[in-house]
């Protein structure tokens, strides 16, 4: 996954492998691995190759703001920074966690047709369940998770394609 991180003038460009504990990267040819564990709905304890450090996080267009030790870093998902007006075309076609998560449960199949709303997946974090919904009338084209996985902001647990409005729902004949 590729993300750029603003912090004051500066932008770099960090490709993150995402794994079941974290991350990896690697910045002016330093490698970082990273963990995270929510501790409320703004504050994360990070594991910064073994160092504990607590960051504040809020939402942004486009990605979150951490700040780690009084220093905020912009992170924008390089995917979904808006360089132009968004378009149906432009919705992504994948269901991911908001936050580092453990799933609870897989709610549909791959080949389901499903609606706007549909519940997909379950995910806990902070001891607080959420539903994870289809944003658009899709068809489920993949599950890359099962329940008990601990998964990470940008991993995708289901992979959608939108629906042709012609396409019949219910998968029947009839």
């Amino acid at each position: 996954m590729e993300y750029r991180c603003n912090t004051g003038e500066t932008e770099t460009t960090l490709i993150c492998a995402i794994h079941k504990d974290g991350f990896t990267t690697t910045i002016d040819e330093t490698a970082y691995t990273v963990s995270a564990t929510p501790v409320n709905e703004k504050q994360l304890h990070l594991f910064i190759n073994g160092k504990s450090l607590l960051a504040h996080v809020e939402e942004i267009e486009g990605g979150k703001r951490v700040t780690i030790g009084g220093v905020p870093v912009e992170v924008l998902d390089a995917d979904r920074i808006p360089d132009t007006i968004s378009t149906q075309d432009d919705i992504p076609g994948d269901v991911t966690p908001p936050m580092p998560s453990m799933v609870v449960a897989v709610l549909v199949s791959s080949g389901d047709l499903v609606d706007k709303g549909t519940p997909l997946v379950t995910v806990s974090a902070m001891k607080m369940e959420t539903t994870l919904t289809a944003p658009f009338d899709a068809k489920v084209t993949a599950i890359n998770t099962t329940p008990g996985d601990q998964v990470m902001p940008g991993e995708i647990l289901v992979a959608l394609e939108p629906m042709e409005p012609d396409e019949e729902k219910t998968g029947t004949d009839g």
